[in-house]
């Protein structure tokens, strides 16, 4: 469970009572040198805690599926159609395990292009929503596009971000991130959690957030408890409890992972550099592991409300803002205990009471409020969240008199224009930059997700200029926001710079392999990538870009030798077998390009650059029928797909139907109105028609 290499030092003093030996921490005591242990070594000195704490939503939050935690009806899912993206999904208990199953309905209602993957994990307690997770014997976790809901009784859907017709299917990886917040620390090798790197699960997984996620890791706790030798004070000292920490830590320990501004692309959260994702220790400050970061005031985005906004919403609560500090997440919540109980309500009753007990009181005698109980119902109303349609959360945001009908509903946001944030990326938490090198860290939030690139490339270059950081990240970033502005060239030099200062960092020799093919400069791509495959030649991510550049020096031997090596790594990737696909084509492999392109499509069905492969294939071939159910798919997922479009127009229009044919290329040349075959064509169509 990502143990830290050293040991705990300790002073050795004889009782002159007794003689025996008393095991105290060392004046400086370094919380960090502990190491994690199995949380059941918890359960015999505090079973009391251990029993209450297992019935909340934390300890629930991961977990292998068993029909003892199973609330959803698995029996009762026959086919679940989700209409958007055509494809239906099952929910499937056999001998014991548990699986999910897609596929789409051809002819006859035939099923196409399965797939099936055994569910390995549950993510989320069910209060709320339950998704599931699979294992891949790489070690990648990947999320399955069905879910399940409390709301109405409880429901199946889409998991968060789903309900699209292009969305990841089975393609999602579960990374570091979003195990920090979910689960308990994972077993991972030192260093394999630190940015860059591929999110894999080669060790132990915890089931559920443990009590070391608050508490720090326990070792050295339980081997002075368990020795019988020590006193309580140095007991107490072996463990980090939050409630004696100041109120700025005891807050971190719970804005570790309730503390998100945003899960749209912004960014949220900015990682400081050397810090791998499972090293936060409860006791530090927050702001020496991450930055938060949030949208500009008065830029229309002020009134999100997602689900996890807890912390988020509170803090703006004038009850929070008044407090000076007092009011915390402890103030109402014992986290030892489930929040959704009879007792958990008169807490929270009695948290309000204490400020405002004379108040309510007095309104209640004079008809102006009810009896001075639930207190939560009202001013922090249940509401349906903007990120995850089918959840209802309750919102913290303390207010007099919240708006109504806040349950209503809601479409999931799926296009570009009601996700992305244009804009500058504003500083969250803390309020102030801490460190000097905290400049460069709200520089590099302008750009790590194009919120704010142009103003932000020319901030982080300045940024670098200005502090000289040895850290390798910043120049990868600053590479990164220059290919995404379409720079490449300017984008190699600042990846280079990065792999000067770290000769490690594979991520920048793939990225710089790209950015370099892009240009036109293979053979320096090339020795780039052959120098990442040597770091690391399990990470599937250098074939890829191999096989990409060999296919645009036209080398297709090469590149079908490097897209084979791609899917020994990881089967499951469609652009593997789409590329793979067109290689062969181009060697004249007819046979086998159809089925490395049929298998892209099974495994990713709206993988549009795979329908069109495919259809231009079969029309090749003389299957034009079949050709156009391909070109016609890659439409439906890319709308702005030229050449799909224009492919169809010319089916249509050799078949007669000019005026079905004049459509696709109207529409076509909307997106790109310089595609001068197709204007011929319409051109052409026009005056036969007239």
């Amino acid at each position: 469970m990502a143990a830290l290499a050293g040991t705990i030092a300790y002073l050795s003093n004889r009782d002159g009572g007794t003689g025996e030996e008393i095991l105290e921490p060392t004046a400086a005591w370094d919380q960090s040198s502990a190491q994690y242990v199995d949380a059941t070594a918890c359960q015999g000195c505090h079973a009391e805690i251990w029993e209450t704490y297992r019935h909340t939503a934390m300890a629930r939050s991961f977990f292998r599926p068993r029909p003892e935690n199973t609330v959803e009806d698995y029996s009762g899912i026959e086919a679940f159609h989700h209409d958007s993206s055509d494809r239906f999904y099952r929910m499937i208990r056999r001998d014991g395990r548990y699986f999910q199953r897609r596929y789409q309905e051809g002819q006859g209602r035939a099923q196409t292009n399965v797939v099936e993957k055994e569910i390995h994990y549950v993510m989320g307690s069910g209060n709320h929503a339950r998704t599931y997770l699979h294992l891949s014997p790489s070690g990648k976790l990947v999320q399955l596009p069905l879910g399940w809901y409390a709301d109405d009784g409880g429901k199946w859907a889409m998991s968060p971000g789903y309900d699209r017709p292009d969305h990841d299917g089975f393609q999602r990886v579960i990374s570091f991130d979003c195990i920090f917040c979910h689960n308990g620390y994972p077993e991972v090798k030192t260093g394999a959690d630190m940015p860059g790197r591929l999110a894999r699960y080669s060790g132990a997984i915890p089931e559920g957030i443990d009590c070391q996620r608050c508490h720090g890791p326990g070792s050295a706790h339980v081997n002075i408890a368990g020795a019988g030798k020590a006193r309580t004070d140095a007991i107490r000292a072996s463990i980090i409890n939050p409630a004696r920490l100041s109120p700025e830590l005891e807050a971190d320990v719970c804005y570790q992972c309730h503390l998100e501004s945003t899960s749209r692309p912004l960014p949220n959260i900015v990682h400081k550099y050397g810090r791998g994702y499972f090293s936060f220790r409860p006791g530090e400050p927050l702001s020496s592991y991450a930055l938060y970061f949030d949208h500009a005031p008065g830029t229309g985005w002020d009134d999100k409300f997602e689900i996890n906004h807890s912390a988020y919403r509170l803090r703006q609560s004038p009850c929070f803002v008044d407090s000076g500090g007092n009011l915390s997440c402890t103030t109402c919540h014992d986290p030892h205990k489930p929040a959704q109980t009879e007792e958990a309500s008169l807490r929270y009753d009695a948290a309000c009471l204490k400020c405002h007990s004379n108040r309510l009181e007095s309104l209640a005698a004079l008809g102006k409020h009810r009896a001075v109980s639930g207190c939560v119902a009202c001013h922090m109303p249940k509401r349906r969240t903007d990120d995850v349609v089918h959840a209802i959360m309750t919102d913290h945001l303390i207010q007099a008199s919240p708006p109504p009908d806040l349950t209503s509903p809601k479409r999931e946001r799926s296009t570009l224009a009601e996700t992305a944030y244009r804009g500058e990326v504003k500083l969250y938490y803390p309020a102030r930059h801490v460190e000097p090198t905290d400049e460069l860290y709200s520089a590099v939030a302008q750009v790590a997700q194009g919120s704010h690139l142009e103003a932000g490339i020319a901030r982080l270059e300045s940024s670098i200029r200005h502090h000289n950081p040895s850290e390798a990240g910043f120049y990868f970033d600053l590479g990164a926001a220059h290919e995404e502005a379409g720079q490449l060239n300017t984008a190699a030099k600042w990846f280079d710079e990065a792999i000067v200062r770290d000769p490690t960092f594979a991520l920048a020799r793939i990225r710089n392999g790209s950015v370099l093919s892009q240009a036109g400069k293979h053979a320096r791509a090339e020795e780039v990538l052959s120098l990442a495959a040597a770091l690391d030649p399990s990470d599937p991510r250098i074939p890829r870009e191999r096989g990409m550049n060999f296919a645009r020096q036209g080398k297709f031997a090469l590149a079908v030798e490097a897209n084979q090596g791609g899917i020994a790594l990881d089967p499951d990737l469609p652009e593997f077998h789409n590329n793979l696909g067109g290689a062969l084509a181009e060697l004249g492999r007819f046979n086998e390009a159809e089925s490395s392109l049929e298998e892209a499509v099974r495994l990713q069905p709206d993988l549009a650059e795979a329908r069109f492969n495919l259809g231009t294939l079969l029309a090749a071939r003389g299957d034009l029928d079949g050709a156009v159910i391909h070109w016609r798919a890659a439409i439906r997922s890319q709308p702005d797909y030229a050449a799909a479009r224009y492919n169809y127009a010319v089916v249509l229009a050799t078949k007669g139907n000019w005026s079905a044919a004049l459509a696709q290329l109207e529409a076509l040349l909307e997106t790109e109105p310089d595609f001068q075959k197709a204007r011929a064509l319409r051109d052409e169509l026009s005056q036969a028609r007239n």
